[in-house]
């Protein structure tokens, strides 16, 4: 049930959970999926953030394009339906007419004791709201660096978050039942272990790339002057998108070396084999970072900011983005290395 603080209502635990998913969250990228674990796992499923990504499919990729509106969400398996059939989820998701309706659902279930995800422009987890100010204001976690926690209201929703009609629809989700608790990681890691190597051959889906394909048209963007990263608009691939595939790498490592020691002979060498090649990727691409640093986006207002200034004009400075693309190169070579091992299981 839902705990009251004087004028605000919230869901058992919260705040005081939002300390704890900010240290796991860590100087990453939290989106989408980091909200699926935390729903799963507040409903009793054993798997970490990291698991969630590799088994979600969503650290099972690398995608590229130059549009980067284009790679937001497009994914070659979606994240909710990987989870649902790996560990039989039962969700309800509503798509509600307006935000007025969706204020309304939102206090339904946060009076039910309910955490739950909003799929409106950004993702959000909904813990709270505050039940005497002159309209309803949600409590939020925001799906993004720092995971930034705000109370908004209907006309702020309406005027930021809610999508238009002719977009994808605005949904609200919560988790109903877990069939698999306990995942059964022995069976799960053939899904995994195939969907990497299909990830790495994929064709490309409305002009985004995927796997080897990617990493060479990001490396060959990089090295041409005609590109340049610094003038699109947020999301741009100086920041999040970017960090956030990065990041994955290390999930992906850390899940197959995880694994490997449950394993015997040829199984466990080559699991040991590809999560090493895995870890040397995500290490060339801290190296990356250390030429072309991240940058932070944010609207406010309507308005796109970015920062830090310096790494901004990093992204315009020839000679690193031409160690940058050595790196990526880099990367490439230790991700192809890592696949070819991993088809051994497969026979491919």
């Amino acid at each position: 049930m839902a705990t009251r603080a004087k004028t605000e209502i919230y869901i058992k635990d919260f705040p005081g959970q939002l300390r704890l998913l900010r240290q796991v969250a860590g100087e990453s990228e939290p989106d989408l999926v980091f909200g699926l674990w935390v729903l799963l796992s507040r409903n009793g499923l054993k798997l970490n953030w990291g698991d969630t990504e590799v088994v979600s499919g969503q650290a099972l990729q690398i995608a590229y394009s130059r549009d980067p509106r284009k790679t937001v969400e497009v994914s070659t398996v979606p994240p909710l339906d990987a989870l649902s059939r790996s560990f039989g989820v039962t969700w309800t998701e509503i798509t509600p007419s307006s935000s007025l309706r969706a204020f309304d659902i939102g206090r339904e279930w946060i009076d039910q004791g309910v955490l739950f995800l909003a799929k409106l422009r950004q993702p959000m987890l909904i813990y709270g709201y505050d039940r005497d100010s002159f309209e309803t204001r949600l409590k939020v976690l925001r799906l993004g660096h720092k995971l930034p926690n705000q109370t908004m209201s209907g006309l702020e929703c309406d005027a930021h978050d809610w999508k238009l009609q002719l977009d994808d629809g605005n949904s609200l989700l919560r988790v109903d039942y877990i069939e698999t608790p306990d995942p059964d990681w022995m069976a799960l890691l053939p899904v995994v272990v195939r969907r990497t190597i299909a990830n790495w051959r994929h064709e490309s889906i409305d002009g985004v790339n995927f796997g080897l394909t990617a990493y060479r048209n990001f490396a060959e963007d990089l090295r041409n002057p005609d590109v340049d990263f610094v003038r699109d608009d947020p999301p741009s691939w100086m920041g999040p998108l970017l960090y956030r595939q990065i990041h994955s790498r290390t999930h992906v490592y850390q899940f197959l070396d995880r694994l490997a020691p449950r394993y015997g002979g040829k199984p466990r060498q080559v699991l040991a084999k590809a999560s090493t090649n895995f870890g040397q990727a995500a290490a060339s691409w801290q190296e990356f970072g250390r030429h072309l640093g991240r940058v932070y986006e944010r609207r406010e207002q309507g308005k796109s900011l970015r920062g830090p200034d310096t790494n901004v004009h990093h992204w315009r400075d020839a000679r690193r983005r031409q160690e940058a693309a050595k790196m990526v190169d880099q990367a490439a070579l230790w991700e192809g290395r890592a696949i070819a091992e991993l088809a051994k299981l497969l026979g491919t």
